[in-house]
């Protein structure tokens, strides 16, 4: 998914904007998105981009990050102010006290030191992690589960994101522009979303036939839509995306809100595409 920086900016204060972001968290770990670029718009109603930009970035993170290892891995900062009102995410990788503890099971870890032989980690469990491997310190990382070796420690291995079969929760990134985000994407489809595109059911059959394994969508900001993003970048939006839709024809406000597009189209293409 991509998310123009300017996504907060209609919001009055840091408090609001914190609550707009924990919507859009729970969107993308609702649908399994496994990447969320922030582009820059240009957006001249934005005073200052970098900072919105890193705002974002910081919750996203945030939001997306398990309980047990925000505090190793978040300093206290004023974009987090409001943190407390970020909602929980519930997604496999966010697991409860009980839950994920046994051999083979996967978690998140941060590294909390490196010692002669190896590394320990700090998992959420009563026991630490321990690893031969030494990493650096801070570095968060996936692992699995191994034997207990004693009453405070288990053995680890590092896994890849792709070897856990579950939704492991979204990265995110940033671009100086649209098409330089699309370009990060490495999709092999991508769709635009602009209330002056097609009926999303029109628009189904060609995604379909294209087969995409990674597929891009993209939207605009609280203050211009996609085409006028790039017609203030540049850029042909018929050559950047294969084709532009319209989840919710005949809208019945003014505007639709950049979080409420998302949770629309998101959901429609969720049950067209891959609730099949």
């Amino acid at each position: 998914v991509l998310l123009p920086t300017s996504i907060v900016a209609d919001a009055p204060n840091l408090q609001q904007k914190t609550i707009k972001v924990g919507l859009i968290g729970r969107a993308l770990a609702i649908f399994r998105v496994g990447n969320v670029i922030l582009y820059d718009d240009d957006d001249p109603r934005t005073r200052d981009q970098a900072a919105e930009s890193k705002l974002v970035a910081t919750l996203l993170r945030y939001i997306e990050t398990p309980q047990y290892l925000r505090k190793l891995l978040f300093p206290r900062e004023r974009d987090l102010r409001y943190a407390g009102l970020l909602p929980p995410l519930r997604t496999p990788h966010h697991p409860l006290g009980d839950e994920r503890m046994k051999l083979g099971d996967y978690r998140e870890a941060v590294v909390i030191r490196t010692e002669k032989h190896g590394s320990i980690l700090e998992i959420g469990l009563r026991e630490k992690g321990i690893t031969d491997e030494r990493l650096k310190v801070g570095q968060r990382l996936t692992v699995r589960l191994g034997e207990r070796l004693g009453k405070d420690r288990v053995a680890v291995t590092r896994a890849a994101r792709e070897q856990v079969d579950e939704y492991w929760g979204y990265e995110v990134s940033s671009a100086k522009s649209l098409a330089d985000a699309l370009k990060d994407s490495k999709a092999d489809y991508i769709v635009g979303t602009s209330r002056y595109g097609k009926n999303l059911y029109e628009a189904v059959r060609g995604i379909e036939s294209s087969n995409p394994m990674r597929v891009a969508v993209a939207f605009g900001g609280p203050y211009a839509g996609l085409f006028e993003i790039c017609e203030r970048q540049g850029v042909d939006a018929k050559e950047l995306f294969d084709v532009v839709i319209n989840a919710i024809p005949h809208q019945g406000t003014a505007t639709v809100r950049t979080e409420e597009a998302l949770i629309a189209t998101l959901g429609l293409l969720n049950s067209l595409l891959w609730g099949k």
